[in-house]
């Protein structure tokens, strides 16, 4: 899979960072693809070192897009280069590591508990989070870019924003998971993170087998993002347009900037 899209070519090695690559290079719409070195998505950029800072100088970023709640960035706050705007777009959702460690606790939990509730989440996350989805898609299409936008592991609230937009770009739903899968290819990064700092000591006592589906970009999850917002709106453009609100001008210029 990632040697056939030469899906590590769009991989930033960061020393410090965590799943931080270029959304570009897929085939999309009409014969086009989509821009390489516009869009980036990220886990924590809490961990940054002096020569990550100096890698996406490079990249020439100019707006940073933090999508984690207030708690996740008390609790590892970023470390970003000073080049760049940052703005945080907070929002409660219910897939928080309070409510899935208590699930995942119950006397006869395993490692399908904790699967069948990312599935439940993922039928609700891309509506708790639309307001910050709407600011992301208004920046796309209007304003400065290259930009990045992260959560915690870059792969459940990232991971829908990056999905709705190649989706958008008329990526292949193939390609749209594929992408999103490769943030398994991090996984023992996520998974050293979650042992350093287990989500604010939530997971402490907790045995690794059943927490970590949590960590893992399984196709069911984003799948069922798509078959709720489909469902309720016919597409997913479609509920970029009525939830998100977005107008007519902002998908085409979100279509002309980021395809070539």
């Amino acid at each position: 899979m990632m040697e056939a899209n030469n899906d590590f070519d769009r991989v930033v090695q960061l020393e410090g960072g965590h799943n931080f690559r270029d959304i570009g290079g897929y085939p999309a719409a009409d014969g086009r693809s989509v821009a390489r070195g516009l869009v980036y998505r990220s886990g924590t950029m809490s961990e940054l070192s002096d020569r990550d800072h100096a890698v996406l100088d490079t990249l020439g970023l100019q707006l940073i897009c933090d999508f984690r709640s207030t708690t996740e960035r008390a609790r590892r706050p970023s470390r970003l280069p000073e080049a760049a705007t940052y703005e945080i777009w907070s929002r409660d959702h219910k897939m928080s590591a309070g409510d899935l460690t208590e699930a995942m606790r119950r006397p006869g939990a395993n490692s399908e508990t904790s699967r069948r509730l990312m599935i439940e989440a993922y039928h609700d996350l891309a509506y708790e989070q639309a307001p910050s989805y709407r600011e992301l898609f208004l920046r796309i299409a209007h304003g400065p870019l290259p930009l990045v936008f992260h959560c915690a592991a870059g792969k459940d609230r990232t991971g829908i924003a990056a999905a709705l937009l190649l989706d958008l770009l008329g990526v292949t739903r193939d390609l749209v998971i594929e992408d999103y899968q490769l943030t398994d290819c991090f996984f023992s990064r996520g998974c050293e993170l979650v042992t350093k700092d287990p989500v604010g000591g939530k997971l402490v006592g907790i045995a690794p087998e059943i927490w970590e589906p949590m960590m893992r970009a399984d196709p069911a999850y984003l799948l069922a993002m798509f078959e709720t917002v489909e469902a309720r709106h016919g597409s997913a453009e479609g509920f970029l347009r009525e939830e998100l609100r977005l107008g007519d001008a902002d998908i085409e210029a979100v279509r002309t900037r980021l395809l070539v």
